[in-house]
């Protein structure tokens, strides 16, 4: 097995951890248990098995599978024809909008390039050839990290990402709240939250009403705002660091909308109320 190391990444956008490649003995395996940044593995021959969330898969050269954090997986190569992949694992802000121009997702990892992927494999076989050597290796690093992703994205297709999981309302549901939770304290639309689960944003929201009682619209204010209120107990920040923590520009909306879900405005919350017990965790 032969790993490198990334552990002066200043690219907070897109931050290359660690890369390597590996010939797996028969049955080498991993998990179950989880990671805690985004992982990548590439099969460059062999085969074996890929499971998550109760879901096993076979996979074989020519495919690959993403790893998100906190997911519990395990996967084990063949005992007859024992994997040999690469694997890249990476972190930062851009990584939920280039996993879902790859068509990448917890619920859709896996993805398949079949025979006609010289190009990531050159651009893998690059990566690991590479060596911390010059001033800009970092920057480069960086680079062939970005290439990967175009490759990825360039060969996504109708017909990726390959099918893994049975989605039901259940699931549509599961995903909308997580975007919110990772992504609350962006500038995020009702549009985005479609784009990034795959639906019509007109069908997406009757979906959620129906199956959660209340809006996509109203469901995001109120996480934005019982966070809010979690902040206030914090007196090392001021009602405008709270606003703009949970997505809020503007303060004076911000305390409107305040207001509006939790019956007093922050100020007066953060000197009279203590943490209250129905509060996110």
């Amino acid at each position: 097995m032969i790993t490198y190391m990334c552990k002066n990444n200043h690219f907070q956008e897109l931050q290359l951890l660690h890369y390597g490649t590996e010939a797996c003995a028969p049955g080498h395996h991993f998990g179950p248990a989880m990671r805690d940044y985004y992982k990548i593995h590439y099969i460059l021959d062999g085969k074996g098995t890929f499971e998550v969330g109760g879901k096993k898969v076979e996979l074989r050269k020519g495919q690959g599978f993403l790893i998100v954090p906190h997911s519990v997986v395990h996967y084990e190569a063949d005992q007859n024809d024992p994997w040999e992949y690469s694997w890249v694992a990476f972190q930062g802000s851009t990584c939920p909008s280039l996993l879902q121009q790859s068509c990448l997702s917890e619920h859709h990892p896996i993805f398949e390039l079949g025979n006609d992927d010289d190009e990531i494999r050159s651009c893998l076989h690059r990566m690991i050839s590479s060596r911390n050597t010059h001033k800009g290796w970092e920057i480069s690093m960086t680079g062939l990290l970005f290439q990967f992703f175009s490759i990825l994205i360039d060969r996504a297709s109708e017909d990726r990402p390959i099918p893994f999981q049975d989605y039901t309302k259940e699931t549509y549901v599961t995903q909308v709240m997580d975007f919110i939770e990772i992504n609350y304290a962006n500038t995020i639309t009702v549009q985005s939250i479609a784009s990034h689960v795959g639906l019509q944003r007109s069908y997406l929201c009757s979906l959620f009403k129906d199956k959660m009682g209340t809006s996509i619209q109203s469901y995001l204010v109120n996480y934005r705002m019982r966070r809010a209120a979690e902040l206030t107990l914090d007196p090392a920040l001021t009602i405008g660091d709270i606003s703009r923590s949970v997505g809020y520009a503007d303060q004076l909306l911000f305390s409107k909308m305040f207001k509006k879900v939790m019956g007093e405005a922050p100020t007066y919350y953060r000197k009279h109320k203590t943490a209250p017990s129905h509060l996110c965790s």
